[in-house]
C-alpha cells in the first residue's frame, strides 16, 4: 500500500471508531458531526494529493493550548460529565494529530488515540451488532500496527525493504485474539453491575410504562413499539391456563372527573417465607412460569393467576391496588419465578365497590336488555362479552376511529367501533349499570413464542386492556376484544417467524451469556466443572475396581495366563535370530551362487572367485570371520555381532 493510501486508511479508521457514539449518546451530536466533517475534509485533501493540514499548524497548536482549561470547563459546566469531556478531548486530539504528522512521526500515537475513541464507543454499546464493528475495527487496527512495526524496523536498520502483505497476517492475528478472548471470557473477574449480577439477561430498550389513567376525551395512541418488555418461560404444567401469556400491569378501578383512574393505597410489604413471597391463595391446578424483565420505576408485571413469587429480595403491593413493586438498582434486569394457579383468591377478603361510572338511563336499559333477566354476576359478564364480540367492530389503531375523542357512551350506543380500551371500559360500564363490581386492567397479552429458546417475547406493541369482575370472593378475568384481533392473534409468515425466532434467540444468548455473565454464572460454571470432574473420577475408580475383581476370578486368571504364554511364544519366535550361515548364503545367492547344505562356505567362495572376483574379494574377509567364529577355539563374544553388522551393511 502506498504512503498516501496508508494515511487515508489511518484517517478513516479514526472516523470509523467513533460511529457507535451516534447510537450510545455518550456525547452530543454536535461535537460528533463536527469531528466527522473535519476529518472528512482532511481525507479529501489527502485524496487530492495535498497535505492533511486543513488548519495551519500554528493555529492548531494555539487551540491545543487553549483546550486544556476548556476541558475543565467542559467537564464542570457544559457536558457535566468527565466521560463526555474526556471523549471530546480524545476527538480533538485525533483532529490535531494529522497536521502534527508533517513535522514528526506520530503514527503510533495516532493509533493509540484511535484506540481510545474505540474504547469510548465500545464501553456503552450493548447491542449484539457491536461484534461486527469490533471485528472490522480490529482487522484494520492490526494492519496499521504491522505497518508501524515495519517502519520502526526500517528506521532501526537504516535501510528500506519491501513491506510484507498484511491482510492475511491481520486475519491470523484477529482469529487468534478472538480464540484467546473467548477462552478467557468465563474466568475474567466481574467487577460491578451489570456483570456481577449475571443471573438474568438484559432487555435492550425495554420499557414497561403504561398510562396513569384512561381519558377518552384525549386522543389515544397505539404503542407500535417493538421494544422488549419481558421474556416468559412457561412450564408444561402451567400451559393450560398461562398461555396466552397475560401480564397484569395497571388496574383502573374507579371513575373520576372523566377518567378511569387507579386507587392509591401506599406500599404493603409481603413477608418472605423460605425465599418465597405469597400474594394470593391458589385454587385449582397449578404450574410455574419464569419471567425476565427490567422493571420501570420498580414496577413488576406479574402473570394473571400468580399466587407466589420467588427469586426476589423484596416485594411490595402498591402504590396502587393489585400492582407490585420492588426496590432495586435503576435499570437492573430481574428474573423471578411465579407460581400460578387456574384460579386465585386474595389473602384478605374486602368489600369491593363499583367504579362509580355515571350510568345514564340509556346505558342501564342496554345492560338489562343484554343480560335478559340473568342475575348471577358471572353469567351476566359472559352475556355482555358475547354481545360485544357479536355486535362491535374492533379498530386496532386509535387513529382510525371516526372520532378520536369519542366518549364511552357514544361507543356503546352509537359508534360500536373502537380499540381494546373501549371494549374493556364498555364492559365495565355495563357491569356497573348492573351493580356488579368490575375494573379495567392494562397490561400485555400474548407475545410471540420463540420455539428455539422456549420463551414468549412480550413487547410494547403487545399492550392490551381487559376486564376483571369481582364475583364476591375473587377477581375473574374476561376479555371482550375478539381473540383473533388481540396482540399476537394475527397470522404471520412462517419463514419470517422463523427468522424472528432465530434473531431473538441470538439476542437472548448475547444478553444472557455475554452482557450479564457475572459472578453467579462463574460460580455455577466452576461448580459444574468440579462436580463433573469428581463424577468422572468416581466412575473411573468404580470401573477400575470392577475390572480388577473380574480379573481376579479363577477363569479369568487362566484365560489371562494362556494369553500371556501365547504372547511369550510369539515374541520368542519373532526374536529368533537367523543363523550366520543363512545370512552368508543369502549374500552369495544374490550374487548367483546357490549354497547347498552339503557345501562349505570355502567351496562357495572358490566358485564365486571364478565367476565374480570383485565380489569374492568383498565377501572373503566375512567368510573367514565366519569360519573363525564357527571352528576357532578362541572365544570372542563380539565376533558374531561384528559379522552380523557387516553383513547387514552389504547391499542385497
Amino acid at each position: 500500500m502506498s504512503r498516501r493510501g496508508r494515511e487515508i486508511e489511518t484517517l478513516l479508521l479514526a472516523m470509523f471508531a467513533a460511529l457507535p457514539l451516534y447510537l450510545t449518546q455518550v456525547i452530543g451530536m454536535t461535537p460528533l458531526i463536527a469531528f466527522h466533517v473535519f476529518m472528512g475534509l482532511v481525507v479529501l485533501r489527502v485524496v487530492a494529493g495535498k497535505s492533511p493540514e486543513l488548519v495551519p499548524a500554528k493555529v492548531m497548536r494555539a487551540v491545543a493550548i487553549l483546550y486544556v482549561p476548556f476541558y475543565v470547563i467542559d467537564a464542570a459546566m457544559i457536558s457535566r460529565s468527565a466521560i463526555a469531556a474526556s471523549t471530546h478531548l480524545v476527538l480533538f486530539i485525533a483532529t490535531y494529530q494529522p497536521s502534527e504528522a508533517l513535522s514528526r512521526n506520530n503514527q503510533a500515537q495516532r493509533l493509540l488515540t484511535t484506540g481510545l475513541i474505540f474504547t469510548a464507543s465500545l464501553a456503552t454499546s450493548t447491542h449484539i451488532t457491536i461484534v461486527l464493528f469490533v471485528i472490522a475495527f480490529a482487522w484494520f487496527m492490526f494492519r496499521q500496527m504491522m505497518y508501524v512495526s515495519h517502519m520502526e524496523t526500517v528506521r532501526a536498520l537504516g535501510r528500506s525493504y519491501d513491506e510484507a502483505p498484511s491482510g492475511r497476517s491481520a486475519t491470523f492475528y484477529l482469529a487468534g485474539a478472538t480464540l484467546i478472548g473467548t477462552l478467557m471470557f468465563p474466568i475474567l473477574p466481574r467487577v460491578r453491575n451489570p456483570l456481577v449480577q449475571g443471573m438474568s439477561g438484559t432487555l435492550p430498550g425495554a420499557t414497561t410504562g403504561l398510562s396513569e389513567s384512561i381519558d377518552f376525551s384525549e386522543p389515544r395512541q397505539n404503542p407500535n413499539d417493538s421494544a422488549l418488555v419481558a421474556r416468559v418461560w412457561v412450564d408444561p404444567s402451567a400451559r393450560p391456563f398461562a398461555v396466552p401469556v397475560r401480564l397484569r400491569g395497571t388496574v383502573y378501578d374507579h371513575y373520576e372527573d372523566g377518567e378511569w383512574k387507579q386507587s392509591h393505597i401506599g406500599l404493603r410489604h409481603f413477608e418472605e417465607r423460605d425465599g418465597t413471597h405469597y400474594i394470593a391463595r391458589p385454587l385449582g391446578p397449578g404450574g410455574r412460569v419464569t419471567v425476565e424483565m427490567r422493571p420501570m420505576k420498580g414496577q413488576l408485571f406479574l402473570p394473571v393467576g400468580t399466587y407466589s413469587v420467588s427469586g426476589l429480595q423484596s416485594l411490595y403491593e402498591g402504590p396502587s391496588r393489585d400492582t407490585y413493586h420492588l426496590f432495586q438498582v435503576r435499570g437492573e434486569a430481574v428474573t423471578f419465578r411465579a407460581q400460578m394457579a387456574y384460579q386465585t383468591e386474595p389473602l384478605r377478603l374486602a368489600r369491593v365497590a363499583t367504579t362509580g361510572y355515571p350510568v345514564t338511563p340509556e346505558i342501564a336499559a342496554l345492560a338489562r336488555q343484554i343480560v335478559n333477566g340473568q342475575t348471577e354476576p358471572e353469567k351476566q359478564a359472559v352475556r355482555i362479552v358475547t354481545w360485544m364480540l357479536r355486535e362491535f367492530r374492533y379498530v386496532a389503531d386509535p387513529a382510525d376511529i371516526s372520532r378520536p375523542s369519542m366518549s364511552l357512551d357514544d361507543f356503546l350506543l352509537r359508534d360500536r367501533a373502537g380499540h381494546c380500551e373501549y371494549f374493556a371500559a364498555g364492559t365495565v360500564a355495563l357491569l356497573t349499570a348492573l351493580d356488579v363490581p368490575a375494573r379495567v386492567v392494562g397490561g400485555f397479552y400474548g407475545g410471540r413464542y420463540n420455539p428455539l429458546a422456549g420463551f414468549h417475547a412480550i413487547r410494547r406493541e403487545d399492550a392490551h386492556a381487559w376486564v376483571e369482575m369481582w364475583n364476591g370472593t375473587r377477581w375473574v378475568t374476561y376479555d371482550s376484544t375478539p381473540p383473533s384481533l388481540r396482540p399476537g392473534g394475527g397470522g404471520e409468515n412462517p419463514l419470517l417467524m422463523l427468522f424472528g425466532a432465530l434473531g431473538e434467540s441470538i439476542t437472548y444468548f448475547w444478553d444472557r451469556y455475554v452482557l450479564t455473565f457475572g459472578l453467579g454464572d462463574q460460580i455455577a460454571l466452576f461448580t459444574e466443572a468440579i462436580t463433573r470432574g469428581r463424577d468422572l473420577l468416581i466412575g473411573a475408580k468404580a470401573r477400575v475396581t470392577s475390572t480388577a475383581q473380574a480379573l481376579a476370578a479363577p477363569r479369568m486368571l487362566l484365560l489371562v495366563g494362556g494369553i500371556a504364554a501365547l504372547a511369550a511364544v510369539v515374541f520368542l519366535l519373532a526374536r529368533r535370530k537367523t543363523s550366520l550361515f543363512d545370512l552368508l548364503a543369502a549374500q552369495l545367492r544374490t550374487r548367483g551362487i546357490e549354497v547347498g547344505r552339503s557345501m562349505t562356505m570355502e567351496e562357495a567362495l572358490q566358485t564365486l572367485r571364478a565367476q565374480q572376483p570383485e565380489a569374492a574379494r568383498e565377501l572373503a574377509p566375512l567368510i573367514a570371520l565366519y569360519e573363525e567364529e564357527r571352528f576357532s577355539a578362541r572365544e570372542d563374544r563380539g565376533r558374531a555381532s561384528r559379522l552380523r553388522r557387516a553383513l547387514a551393511d552389504l547391499p542385497r
